[in-house]
């Protein structure tokens, strides 16, 4: 069964996936009405999109901060 704790926490996160969800949506719908696109992409970027994605490169040091994690906590046991 799940403690109050639990639910605080379920509770949380739902409301800021939601929120998130809204925010975004109206941010699309504002930029849809606005009628602005994406300006033009320079050389470098042009061509290595993912590499030079800050996106991209938040993802990989988050799976690196993570495994290096993992194996800090597998070799302490």
């Amino acid at each position: 069964m799940m403690d109050t704790f639990s639910w605080m926490l379920l509770l949380i996160a739902s409301g800021v996936l939601v929120g998130g969800l809204v925010y975004t949506y109206q941010v699309g719908k504002r930029q849809k009405t606005q009628g602005e696109y994406d300006t033009s992409v320079g050389e470098k970027v042009a061509a290595h999109p993912y590499v030079r994605n800050p996106v991209f490169i938040a993802y990989i040091v988050f799976v690196a901060l993570l495994l290096g994690y993992i194996a800090y906590v597998a070799l302490q046991m």
